[in-house]
């Protein structure tokens, strides 16, 4: 039976094992490198999640799919770890769990008739975020009543999701490339 994160599950990140709030399962981790959150197996496990299908804009899908890891992409073989799109899409979605909610209202302000364009579709097998969506809207309607009826919050999770990641996406701070 899958279980629906909450808000506050997605976001712990387990210290030291040691600690009174450590949790032996959690949807986050951070980094060895300290270069922020990760999500863990739990997004993955075909056992506890359905399939979920997305519906992200093919330009934003597209340059996902380009975003290069910090030693580029590796082909599929036995004993590596997750890639491809739906490993992509899984980690955008949990950093926008971790960013600041003041952050998300701003962005949704500088974008009051946000509309995709042409969309793409993507199965993935991640968690139902259903409840974390809601909470997450919660919070942001909290810090801006005048979001209430902003187009991102029209529709169920799922697209609301979508939204949120393409606009985090657009205006995520572009870095220079290093030649």
């Amino acid at each position: 039976m899958a279980t629906i994160p909450t808000l506050e599950m997605i976001r712990h990140i387990n210290g030291n094992r040691f600690n009174l709030e450590y949790k032996e399962e959690v949807y986050s981790t951070l980094s060895r490198d300290n270069g922020g959150p990760l999500h863990t197996k739990l997004w993955e496990c075909n056992k506890t999640n359905d399939r979920h299908t997305l519906r992200i804009d093919q330009n934003i899908f597209e340059q996902i799919l380009k975003k290069r890891g910090p030693r580029g992409r590796k082909g599929k073989s036995v004993g590596r770890p997750a890639f491809g799109i739906r490993h992509l899409i899984r980690r955008e979605l949990m950093l926008i769990f971790h960013m600041d909610v003041e952050k998300i209202v701003e962005i949704l302000n500088s974008n009051p008739e946000y509309k995709s364009g042409k969309k793409k579709d993507t199965t993935l097998v991640m968690p139902n975020l259903s409840i974390a969506i809601k909470e997450l809207v919660e919070e942001i309607l909290s810090k801006d009543n005048n979001l209430q009826h902003h187009p991102v919050f029209r529709r169920m999770w799922a697209p609301c999701a979508c939204r949120l990641l393409e606009l985090a996406w657009i205006n995520k701070p572009k870095h220079k490339s290093m030649k």
